[in-house]
């Protein structure tokens, strides 16, 4: 089984993947080229002679970057093209996440551990470091997760668009694990603390639910 063809994202190019870094670190590293065009300029003018060199050098150095990044590029366009054309759907069970205190596209990046197992899919564990939206962080609390794994090679990529709809709750309900209405109330607290120790809650959602799970008492 594999995902709908509109689903799947067009090939990865090669060109369209290193062109923008490229041309980025070109544009940062532009003293590279004008000490380059610099030092053609003056020839052999007396103390001009380290201009070309150097020139060249930055240049250079800027391309390789701009290469080596534009190639992680692809390959990640190639593997999340590879997923969500051939990929499996499968299940992923959060095991555990914390977070890394990084935030890539201002998003966090969460050290995540899951066990992903599907019917025809021999089940297995990983731990990635992944980035999640903070629209996206109360699916990690609501159970399995959908994505697409490749048996062979075990690459795996959450399936965020087949995920179930987040509903709009109460912060208690968003900041809460499922089970917590069977946890006693300093169960509840204890948990709310290590939320708000590892940043995973804004302090006025601890606040409003701490709030809520105090009434309740």
């Amino acid at each position: 089984m594999t995902v709908a063809p509109r689903d799947v994202p067009r090939p990865p190019s090669l060109l369209r993947s290193m062109l923008p870094p490229v041309l980025f670190l070109l544009v940062c590293g532009i003293v590279g080229p004008i000490f380059w065009v610099m030092g053609l300029a003056t020839g052999d003018e007396p103390g001009a002679g380290w201009l070309l060199p150097t020139g060249i050098a930055i240049t250079v150095l800027d391309l390789v970057i701009g290469v080596l990044i534009g190639r992680g590029r692809y390959r990640s366009a190639q593997k999340l093209h590879r997923l969500r054309s051939n990929g499996r759907p499968a299940r992923a069970q959060v095991l555990s996440f914390d977070p890394t205190n990084v935030r890539i596209n201002d998003q966090p990046l969460l050290k995540l551990r899951l066990r992903i197992h599907g019917a025809d899919l021999a089940p297995f564990e990983v731990e990635s470091r992944t980035v999640v939206s903070d629209f996206r962080m109360p699916l990690l609390y609501a159970g399995d997760l959908p994505v697409l794994v490749d048996p062979e090679s075990q690459e795996w990529e959450f399936d965020w668009d087949a995920a179930d709809p987040i509903t709009p709750v109460v912060p208690s309900a968003a900041v809460l694990p499922p089970a917590a209405a069977a946890k006693t109330p300093a169960e509840r607290l204890a948990e709310l603390d290590d939320l708000l120790a590892k940043d995973l809650v804004t302090r006025d959602e601890y606040d409003a639910t701490r709030a809520r799970i105090l009434d309740g008492i």
